[in-house]
């Protein structure tokens, strides 16, 4: 008797203690509830609220026991969302076993319709289709780490970007742009995911021009494909066909100073292609004119018996004069002039149908083209004397 009262005493006592601690559990439970939703590792965190049990659905009907990560600390489950398809909103269904109230979280489609144009003359990005990103985000094709960047074109993560890319048109490379992800953060933030990504050719900029010096006609070999840098504005402009020395550097011509000037020289950009690597053509100071007069002078001149007599005292064959004979009432124009190359001291006799009166003699020293291969820089023709035949 004495055994049976001990027994039902414990059973009594037993029933007391574990009562309570089940229904305090349902009591604490409540809804399935959602964390961080992580679309670059593809990992959403799913909060069980004291069910023992979670499942999920894809259409609300047919359910499974959720498996994946547990956080015993958080009470959290760490998912798996890699198989959910990113080319259109997926809505997941999720209920507990004690808590049965079904709590759905919608995952947004990827934005497959950004879209991104470089202008290969001004290298300059447009950006369209970015949804409601503030940054976006870029790599070269052969590396594995995203720079993020803002849209604003005023921020310096922006300019930072754009002296990226203009050092890359050295080389040439391609990149890929996509913005970024947000992370979601529940049912009713849940963030976006990455765009796709969209691939940009930066294209290598091409050789730089070969622009030539022609020492005597006082030009450059220039296309209207060239461009030639413009400090005092910061501009680059378009070259005429053979500038002259004088159009496009005359701080180099003696009258201007004679001073040596540095060219910057591209080639244009193109639909296809960027702006050239840049040439730096040196011209060098133009030196004063031969002097005229008596036989210290450079150049002596009388007339005997009806012609023209010419003498260069000092010329010789590393250092050459030159003679032009033009009509009066001609403008000066070294290009347009017929030169007549001296190499000796003898004596030019010219005829006054060679010389007639009136005419002007232009004298100079000849210039020297360059020639890399032998170590020649160049020289120009000297500045121009002239006298005028009177006989």
């Amino acid at each position: 008797m004495r055994l049976r009262i001990v027994t039902t005493c414990l059973l009594v006592a037993l029933l007391y203690f574990c009562l309570p601690l089940q229904s305090a559990s349902a009591a604490e439970a409540s809804a399935i509830s959602f964390g961080a939703v992580d679309y670059e590792n593809l990992t959403m965190q799913v909060y069980n609220n004291y069910n023992n049990v979670i499942y999920y659905s894809t259409d609300n009907s047919t359910w499974s026991e959720l498996e994946g990560s547990y956080n015993t600390s958080g009470k959290v489950y760490s998912i798996d969302i890699s198989w959910v398809s990113s080319s259109s909103d997926e809505t997941l269904y999720f209920k507990g076993d004690v808590v049965k109230t079904v709590k759905s979280i919608t995952l947004p489609m990827q934005n497959s319709t950004i879209a991104v144009d470089y202008d290969r003359v001004e290298g300059e990005f447009t950006f369209s289709e970015v949804e409601e990103a503030d940054y976006f985000q870029w790599r070269k094709i052969t590396d594995y780490n995203w720079n993020t960047v803002s849209l604003n074109e005023n921020s310096s993560s922006y300019k930072s970007f754009l002296t990226t890319m203009e050092y890359m048109r050295v080389k040439g490379a391609k990149i890929l742009i996509r913005t970024p992800q947000v992370i979601g953060t529940s049912a009713n933030d849940v963030g976006m995911r990455p765009s796709s990504e969209v691939t940009i050719t930066i294209p290598a900029r091409g050789t730089a021009p070969s622009v030539k010096i022609n020492t005597s006609k006082l030009k450059l070999s220039t296309t209207p494909a060239i461009e030639y840098y413009d400090a005092s504005n910061d501009l680059w402009i378009e070259c005429d066909g053979s500038m002259s020395i004088e159009d496009i550097a005359p701080k180099a011509l003696f009258r201007n100073g004679g001073s040596s000037v540095t060219l910057l020289l591209r080639k244009s950009a193109t639909i296809s292609s960027a702006e050239s690597k840049i040439q730096k053509l040196v011209i060098p100071g133009q030196t004063a004119a031969p002097t005229i007069g008596g036989s210290s002078s450079d150049v002596t001149y009388y007339y005997l018996n009806s012609k023209l007599v010419l003498q260069f005292n000092k010329a010789s064959d590393t250092n050459i004069f030159e003679y032009a004979i033009v009509d009066e009432d001609v403008d000066y124009d070294p290009a347009d002039f017929s030169w007549k190359q001296v190499n000796t001291t003898k004596i030019i006799n010219l005829s006054a149908a060679t010389a007639p009166r009136g005419c002007s003699v232009y004298v100079r020293r000849k210039g020297t083209d360059e020639n890399a291969s032998k170590n020649i820089p160049s020289i120009l023709s000297s500045d121009a004397n002239r006298f005028t035949v009177t006989y």
